[in-house]
């Protein structure tokens, strides 16, 4: 192994020796009353992962942390130390029962959140929006929500380390699906250019690989574009235990 080689298993040891030092944050933001955008039965969700350090010196800090793409972004706290963000993620979160129209909701948002438009059907009879009957046949009976995830971004530095990404985002997940009827997304390699997304080349096999990231936590097509996870499946939770293990974590 070269002298780079070697450097680079070095951050990898030091990042997966961090993991148990990762803290997790949620937060949401929703209108009292409002219509559209503001819809009271739509709540804008963010969620990240973060990592405290305290270095010996500040000079060792910058080097270690802000030269190998270990995170999204740094802050200063208390005590000398840094708050590093190593993922963030962000969706939103639609009340079956409390929207008063998801169409508007959703288109009034941004085309992103559009797209996701074909997983709702009419209004039922009590007046709560309903899943598109395609997909309702798909999931197990009960959960009144559904929870959109719009982006996540990964570390470069934590990529390829075995599913970290992967984990944190699917335990993020668990903080904001509480009665989740349907979890989905739209998988896309958003680390790509514009240039890279012009070339099939280039982007096709890097969608298949996203693809298979997500089919690997129990994701599948609703349609080509949409994906759909059952909370209240078992399929999920078996993934995500698989990859907790091969790190070392409960």
């Amino acid at each position: 192994m070269d002298s780079d080689g070697a450097a680079q298993q070095e951050v990898a040891d030091a990042l997966r020796g961090q993991l148990t030092d990762i803290r997790l944050e949620v937060g949401g933001e929703a209108s009292l009353a409002g219509a559209d955008v503001d819809d009271p039965g739509t709540m804008d969700w963010w969620g990240e992962a973060t990592l405290s350090v305290w270095p010996e010196d500040d000079e060792s800090c910058t080097t270690w942390w802000d030269h190998n793409g270990t995170a999204l972004s740094v802050a200063d706290i208390d005590g000398g130390g840094r708050k590093l963000q190593v993922l963030r993620a962000c969706g939103l979160i639609v009340d079956l029962w409390g929207v008063e129209n998801v169409y508007d909701a959703l288109d009034a948002r941004s085309q992103d959140y559009a797209d996701f438009l074909p997983m709702f059907g009419q209004r039922g009879s009590l007046g709560q929006a309903e899943l598109a009957s395609e997909l309702d046949d798909m999931l197990e009976p009960g959960g009144g929500r559904v929870v959109i995830l719009d982006r996540v971004w990964l570390a470069p530095a934590w990529r390829g380390l075995g599913g970290i990404g992967r984990l944190l985002t699917a335990r993020l997940l668990r903080w904001v699906s509480d009665d989740a009827r349907v979890v989905a997304l739209k998988p896309f390699p958003i680390e790509l250019d514009e240039h890279a997304c012009g070339d099939p080349a280039i982007f096709d096999k890097a969608l298949a690989q996203i693809r298979r990231t997500w089919q690997s936590l129990a994701f599948e097509p609703f349609t080509e574009d949409i994906w759909i996870m059952d909370p209240r499946m078992n399929a999920h939770n078996r993934a995500v235990k698989e990859i907790a293990k091969r790190l070392g974590l409960r």
